[in-house]
């Protein structure tokens, strides 16, 4: 039997140019299956469903090899597994056709590995390619992704209550600013300078407590998920609902990483490391981390690239990567 794969890497994107293809080849479209995540990673919902449901014997056709992933050893590890189970593999646009009728072939592993550099070679100068346009852009004094929500006006004023000392919630009040567009935006604070004969004692580095949750906050569409407060009037809901689209991951003194929603009412007021795109601004907020450092610790690089990010050379978020 032959089963067909069509991946695109974005929910905006469209899969009907492959899902076509395939139909054509003879493929049913029932046994089509599809995926619209990141070649970054093989765990997608699509191929999983797909390597569970094929058995000796089958064939895995694709439009194009970098359909399958876009690095050269996940591709290479997934081929061979299929080998190894007996399942053969062929695609149908690449300029090289790889024929698994024969997978010891020499001439026919040079093709897999070929195409599969090609398509990781594709990635990387892309990523490249927008990492240099967005330097020029910088340079040139124009702002890359999307318009940014705070005049200049706004951020000086916020700037200047939270160096006055005003806290968060006092901010947000006097500027209509939410907590999540802050905490972007706002320089950090700077930071205690230590002389060589006043070192820092033990004592006074404080370790960031994870922040936990009710256990039944209210429910309801606009409801905070983690302390259950629902605005009362219409003018608060706006910010509250903007709160709420913002991902908070807390990192415990274990090295686990919580995921959280919050609104203004509930949200940590310990440092923030915040995460962006470098495209479109976007990203989560981690809180645990050591003050005066943005480092991003491993455990969260790996809930980014769980979460289909990519994490080098530059931060691109799933929509981007």
């Amino acid at each position: 039997m032959e089963l067909g794969y069509a991946r695109v890497s974005t929910s905006k994107q469209d899969l009907t140019r492959q899902i076509d293809a395939l139909t054509e080849a003879g493929i049913d479209p029932a046994n089509i299956y599809v995926d619209k995540k990141s070649g970054a990673t093989i765990e997608r919902p699509g191929l999983q469903a797909l390597l569970g449901y094929a058995r000796t014997g089958d064939v895995i056709v694709v439009h194009t090899l970098d359909r399958l992933g876009r690095t050269v050893r996940d591709t290479l590890n997934l081929i061979h597994d299929l080998h190894q189970r007996g399942i053969g593999f062929r695609n149908l646009a690449d300029p090289i056709r790889i024929d698994s009728t024969n997978p010891d072939d020499p001439m026919g592993q040079l093709a897999v590995v070929l195409l599969a550099l090609f398509g990781q070679m594709e990635r990387t100068y892309a990523v490249e390619r927008a990492a240099h346009a967005r330097t020029v852009a910088t340079e040139k004094g124009r702002r890359t992704g999307r318009p940014s929500v705070v005049s200049d006006a706004q951020l000086a004023y916020a700037t200047q209550l939270r160096d006055g000392g005003a806290t968060i919630g006092e901010i947000t009040a006097k500027t209509g600013l939410t907590r999540s567009t802050l905490y972007r935006h706002l320089p950090p604070r700077p930071q205690e300078t230590l002389t060589a004969d006043t070192p820092k004692r033990p004592e006074d580095t404080k370790t960031p407590r994870p922040v936990t949750a009710p256990s039944s906050p209210a429910a309801g569409p606009s409801s905070c998920p983690t302390c259950g407060y629902t605005p009362s009037t219409r003018r608060d809901l706006v910010p509250h609902r903007a709160d709420l689209a913002t991902v908070w991951l807390h990192l415990d003194e274990h090295g686990h990483v919580r995921e959280a929603l919050h609104c203004a009412r509930c949200q940590p007021h310990d440092h923030v490391l915040v995460l962006s795109c470098s495209r479109c601004g976007d990203g989560p907020l981690v809180t645990g981390t050591e003050s005066g450092t943005d480092e991003i610790p491993a455990m969260v690089r790996d809930w980014l690239t769980q979460h289909d990010w990519v994490v080098e050379p530059d931060l691109l978020c799933p929509n981007h990567s």
